[in-house]
Formats: structure tokens, C-alpha cells, sequence
């Protein structure tokens, strides 16, 4: 039998074989994405392959198949309508949104159908009663798993920001799996993580090559149902320390809906205002001469990964903590909504003042 170690290694060395062969056909593969240079949320200019999630497939798939985990495997049967999809969006087909968070929606029911889980409790006393109709509990089970599937495809706006927010997730998610002696969650999450170590050798700094919706909205689907998985087993885990683990995929994509309906915007209609995208324009305006997207595209991300861990971090030391997690919620998201406001208004006061030092 092959130990887990060398089987994460093979994920690693399998996801970077695939990336390798992307990249060797980089030209053929970066001719379907030319529509996306032109995309509204787009910071890149040059057309990029957007097949990393065929690496991250493989890289998965192989621990999954080599460790034995019947439930891995479950799950993945799960993905595949989102993943097929995501796929045909990123070598050149146009999907609209609603066909992908209908197909998300879709993968939703046929894990719950698969895996015999859905969400059975908020931790808010009151409204818990509701959750002990199953109809309801699986209702609110697809929305939420649609909507984490839609958040990371969100997210996915710089180089190695949604390797971060998949690795910080999947990290707090394992840790607490290990914590509680749930092995087969524990894998999982490490395969995961170590399938996105292999794809940022090749997406960050430089960008080479992109996650991908299939990729993006593939591991949000997976993310979405490990929670699920977690809060299942261990009546201990608190949902809001759940939440608090993925607070930074679920608050950017909550406001940036927000933020389209009051402008009078379809809240799919895509945008480069996320917290990623101030980030990297205060990297460009706060120099005194521009280093350029190309390069401001990787310090903004950089810049942003220590915000996206902090709120798994705590969600870890809150887990099982009621309390602690609301708090940490609420908090959380109000400095959220500060920091944002202060860097959107304040641009320009603070490129003066860098050009001041």
C-alpha cells in the first residue's frame, strides 16, 4: 500500500506533468482565451491559457484513486457537471452565469443525493427549527454550495489569490479534521492544497497560466462540501466557525453583488471594484513611477494573502466557540467593509503621501 506522502508528492508531480504539457502548448490553448483579455474584469493583457483546472483535475483525481477514499471519490463524481462546463467556458465557449450557478446548483443535488449530507443546523437557535424540514435544510444546502462555487469563480482576479484562498481554507479545513480524528476529510483537504502548491509554481508571480472557471468553480463546489462534510459530523463545530474559515470568498462575493444592485447593475455583470482589484491600483498609483499591471497583478496579491488567511485562522482557534465565531464574523466584516471604503476614497491622498516619504 502506498503511503500517503508519496501519494501527495504523486499529486504534485501529476499536476505539474499537465501544467508542463499547458504550457508547451501554450499557443494553441491562449488563441480560445483571446475573449477573455477583453473582459471587463480582466487585469491581464495578453491572452493566457485558462486551462489550469485540467492540472488541478488530474492532480486531484490521482489522490483521490490512489488513497482509496470512497468518500473523495463520491464527491468527485459530484463536480463533474460543474467542472465539464467551466471547461467549455474557458477554451472559448460563451456560458452564461445563469447556466453555471444553474449547473452549480445541480452538482449541489447530486452531492447531497450521493453523499446522504446537507445542512442541518445555523447555530441560531430560533431558526434551527426550520432546518429539521429536510426540503428546507436541502434548499438552503444548494444556495449555499452554488454560491461558494460562484464566489471562488469571483475571486479568481490575480495571480495566486485563489491558490491562497483554496490553500488557506483547505489548510484551516484540515487542521480541524485532523483535530477531531477524521482522516479521510484530513486527506482530502491535503490533496487539495497540494494540488494548487503545484499550479502556483506556474500562476504566480508570473501568471503563465490561469485557474480557469473549471477550476475555479470546481474547488468551490469541494470546499463548499468538506464544510458541509465537517459540520455534519462534529456537532461541537459551530456553522459560524465555518463561516468564519470562508468569510473572504463569501464576504467579497456578497458585496460585490451588493455593490452592482445599488448602481443599478445586473449583479452578474462583472466589475474590476473587488478588494483584489483596489489593491493592486493602489500598488500602481502609490509608485512613484508605474510598474504596470503585469507586475502590479502579483504585489497586490501578495499583498492580500494575509487578510484572506486571517479569518481562516481564527475560524480554526474559534471552531467549536459560538461566541468567539459571530464575533469574529461580525468584526471581521466590519473592518472589511472599512478597509475598503478607506482604500477606495483615499487613492489619491495616499499616493501624496508615498510621493511625500
Amino acid at each position: 500500500m502506498i503511503s500517503n506522502a508519496v501519494i501527495l508528492l504523486l499529486v504534485f508531480l501529476s499536476t505539474l506533468i499537465v501544467l508542463l504539457y499547458i504550457n508547451i502548448q501554450r499557443e494553441t490553448f491562449a488563441k480560445r482565451a483571446q475573449r477573455h483579455v477583453n473582459a471587463r474584469q480582466s487585469v491581464h493583457t495578453t491572452p493566457t491559457p485558462r486551462v489550469g483546472g485540467l492540472a488541478i483535475a488530474v492532480g486531484i483525481l490521482s489522490g483521490a484513486l490512489l488513497s482509496g477514499n470512497d468518500l473523495f471519490a463520491a464527491l468527485l463524481w459530484t463536480v463533474l457537471p460543474i467542472f465539464v462546463v467551466g471547461l467549455l467556458e474557458d477554451l472559448g465557449s460563451d456560458t452564461p452565469p445563469s447556466l453555471r450557478i444553474g449547473v452549480a446548483s445541480l452538482s449541489a443535488v447530486f452531492a447531497i443525493y450521493v453523499l446522504g449530507v446537507y445542512i442541518n443546523r445555523l447555530d441560531l437557535g430560533a431558526v434551527d427549527w426550520l432546518f429539521s424540514i429536510p426540503l428546507i435544510a436541502m434548499g438552503f444546502s444548494v444556495f449555499a454550495s452554488a454560491g461558494m462555487t460562484h464566489a471562488m469563480n469571483l475571486i479568481d482576479g490575480l495571480n495566486g489569490l485563489s491558490s491562497a484562498v483554496v490553500i488557506a481554507i483547505m489548510g484551516a479545513f484540515g487542521y480541524v479534521a485532523w483535530s477531531y480524528g477524521h482522516s479521510d476529510l484530513l486527506f482530502m483537504s491535503l490533496t487539495i492544497c497540494i494540488a494548487f502548491l503545484g499550479f502556483m509554481c506556474v500562476n504566480f508571480p508570473n501568471g503563465k497560466i490561469f485557474l480557469g472557471d473549471a477550476g475555479a468553480c470546481s474547488v468551490g463546489h469541494l470546499i463548499a462540501w468538506n464544510a458541509i462534510l465537517l459540520h455534519n459530523r462534529e456537532p461541537e463545530v459551530s456553522a459560524w466557525g465555518i463561516l468564519l474559515i470562508i468569510l473572504w470568498p463569501v464576504l467579497d462575493t456578497t458585496f460585490a453583488m451588493m455593490r452592482r444592485f445599488v448602481t443599478g447593475h445586473s449583479v452578474s455583470r462583472p466589475d474590476r471594484m473587488h478588494y483584489h482589484h483596489v489593491l493592486m491600483r493602489i500598488v500602481l498609483l502609490i509608485t512613484p513611477k508605474s510598474i504596470g499591471v503585469e507586475k502590479a497583478n502579483p504585489i497586490g496579491s501578495l499583498i492580500a494573502w494575509p487578510l484572506i488567511a486571517t479569518p481562516s485562522l481564527l475560524g480554526v482557534l474559534f471552531i467549536n466557540d459560538l461566541v468567539k465565531s459571530v464575533l469574529g464574523v461580525a468584526v471581521f466584516t466590519f473592518l472589511y467593509i472599512i478597509t475598503y471604503h478607506i482604500l477606495l476614497h483615499r487613492i489619491k491622498p495616499l499616493r501624496r503621501l508615498f510621493l511625500n516619504l
